[in-house]
């Protein structure tokens, strides 16, 4: 017979990872009521316990909440224990140095993928990502990580919004390209510098509901370019990323390798070879923690 989770539990669950969202944020018992759609006196009660365990802190005299600092140890801990990840980010980090360039950890966390680690060893002028920035999984980005599962395929697919029929063919394509090569390949498209610029701005300001709703805009806008790459053909392409993915024990994605391109033009035979370094080295770190494709 299941047993049924705590009620209380995911309650505190719910305000921790709201408030998460925007660290830097400080709310009234009120606020986080009416946003996590709990009874008042019960969103007392919770945070009351959380912090009396140090989650949070109620500030005086305002009498609002903000996370508190054993969070810190909390995802400190939570780091070290994730044995995928400090295999990525070993990984990454030779493939940096070997490379001279951005290599980029990323993890996936809900309906996200978010930047947990950056080994930097690129040129001055190279594309470059920073930890914390994070982006809906919505097509075309987050490819990587639904790619090997056709019903996380088609559940990723069907959060495009108002795009044409031959658009949504052309992604099943490129996930197909993707099983196949074992990596996503993103091109530069035209709002691409734009994105790059409010990913920053909302990474620095979680909290901002117009880096937000921006970000929205240009993604919205991105669904209808050639940015996620199907088959690599013999031609030459600014390249944004190559992503590959690292599987945990149960075959799933768990986090992904990814190279951020040369400010320059690459050929088709460049694009390969990158691709090729780029998938050894994810699948070194799932080889070191015993991880399994799900293909």
């Amino acid at each position: 017979m299941p047993i049924n989770p705590s009620p209380a539990v995911l309650r505190a669950g719910q305000i921790l990872k709201h408030m998460a969202r925007r660290p830097t944020a400080h709310y009234s018992v009120s606020e986080l009521a009416r946003t996590v759609n709990m009874p008042r006196a019960t969103c007392d009660s919770v945070l009351q316990a959380l912090a009396e365990a140090g989650l949070v802190v109620r500030r005086e005299p305002e009498l609002r909440y903000e996370l508190g600092a054993f969070c810190i140890a909390l995802g400190d801990a939570a780091r070290a224990a994730d044995s995928v990840l400090n295999a990525a980010e070993r990984e990454a980090e030779k493939l940096a140095r070997n490379l001279s360039a951005c290599v980029v950890v990323t993890a996936r966390m809900g309906d996200e993928a978010r930047v947990v680690a950056v080994s930097d060893w690129g040129p001055a002028l190279a594309l470059r990502a920073h930890t914390g920035q994070s982006i809906p999984l919505v097509p075309p980005f987050g490819a990587v990580f639904v790619a090997w599962s056709d019903a996380e395929a088609e559940a990723w697919l069907s959060r495009a919004e108002a795009v044409e029929d031959w658009r949504s063919e052309q992604w099943r394509e490129a996930l197909v390209a993707i099983r196949r090569r074992g990596c996503s390949i993103s091109v530069a498209a035209d709002r691409r510098p734009e994105l790059v610029t409010v990913l920053n701005a909302l990474a620095a300001a979680p909290e901002s509901e117009e880096y937000r709703r921006r970000r929205d805009e240009v993604i919205g806008t991105m669904q209808h370019s050639e940015y996620l790459a199907g088959d690599i053909v013999d031609t030459r392409a600014r390249l944004t990323h190559i992503s590959a993915p690292v599987f945990d024990a149960t075959g799933h994605v768990a986090a992904s390798l990814m190279l951020m391109g040369p400010q320059y033009d690459l050929s088709g035979t460049e694009l390969d070879a990158l691709s090729r370094h780029v998938v050894e080295a994810a699948a070194l770190a799932t080889a070191a923690v015993g991880g399994t494709a799900n293909v």
